[in-house]
C-alpha cells in the first residue's frame, strides 16, 4: 500500500471545505472514529484510514466530487 503523501494531508483542511461545498457539510466524514469503517475494503489484511470520506447523494455529486479530487491531486477509492 502507498504511503500518504505529505503535501496531500497538509491541504486537510482545504479538499475537507471544497468536497463539503459539493455534497454538504453531514456527507463529508472527517473524523478519526467515522472514518474507522472505511479503513479496509474486502481484504481486511489491508488497513488503511482514509484522510477524508465524501458520500455524494447524485452522479452529479459524483462528477464534481472526482474533478476536485483530480484538480486538488487527491487519490479516489471508490467503495
Amino acid at each position: 500500500m502507498p504511503e500518504p503523501d505529505p503535501a496531500v494531508l497538509a491541504r486537510r483542511p482545504q479538499i475537507a471545505d471544497a468536497l463539503r461545498a459539493i455534497v454538504g457539510a453531514d456527507h463529508v466524514i472527517a473524523s478519526e472514529t467515522e472514518l474507522k469503517p472505511f479503513e479496509s475494503d474486502g481484504l481486511t489484511a489491508y488497513r488503511q484510514p482514509p484522510m477524508l470520506v465524501a458520500l455524494p447523494g447524485s452522479g452529479d455529486e459524483v462528477a464534481r466530487v472526482l474533478r476536485v479530487c483530480d484538480a486538488l491531486q487527491v487519490k479516489v477509492v471508490p467503495r
